[in-house]
């Protein structure tokens, strides 16, 4: 089992991880149950700027079908 050190800053806490629990997110959801204290990291909600224009995908395989003609919309009237 692994401690972790807790830090005392201005009446708030840290936590401070040991090297191989470093996590690549900027934020954590934080429960308690009972005594156990609970984080989950958050995961952004969006794509990282420029994800898509990053994809390239050259095989035919991957090609999307064609869906058909677009409908006329509704008369408004």
């Amino acid at each position: 089992m692994k401690t972790a050190q807790v830090i005392r800053l201005k009446g708030r806490q840290a936590i401070q991880l040991p090297p191989e629990f470093t996590v690549c997110v900027d934020a954590f959801a934080i429960r308690k149950d009972g005594d156990t204290i609970i984080l989950e990291p958050i995961k952004a909600a969006n794509w990282p700027a420029g994800f898509f224009e990053e994809i390239h995908i050259e095989d035919p395989a991957f090609a999307r079908p064609h869906q058909g003609d677009m409908p006329l919309p509704p008369s408004i009237g």
